[in-house]
């Protein structure tokens, strides 16, 4: 028997949020809208890291979502020389 479809677009108001999700679950949803807004204006990902204190990793991880979301594209490509980010370097 298949499950029934159930529509995935639905809006919860900031209260219900708050009351399902951690203080720091807050935090860092925050700090991904705010990693987004600063992708959006063409930051760095050392600055955007360095004002959100964040780590790069963290900036790179939201830019990278934001490529395989389409309805919140950001016309930036990410790119870094941190091997470690990634695994092997490209040099």
């Amino acid at each position: 028997m298949a499950k029934p479809r159930i529509d995935k677009n639905i809006t919860l108001p900031e209260d219900v949020l708050r009351k399902l999700l951690t203080p720091s679950e807050v935090r860092m949803l925050k700090n991904r809208w705010l990693i987004v807004q600063y992708l959006k204006d063409g930051l760095s990902i050392r600055t955007i890291a360095a004002k959100i204190k964040v780590g790069t990793d963290t900036v790179v991880r939201v830019s990278r979502m934001l490529e395989k979301n389409s309805s919140l594209k950001v016309n930036k490509t990410v790119s870094t020389r941190t091997p470690w980010v990634f695994g092997k370097s490209e040099d």
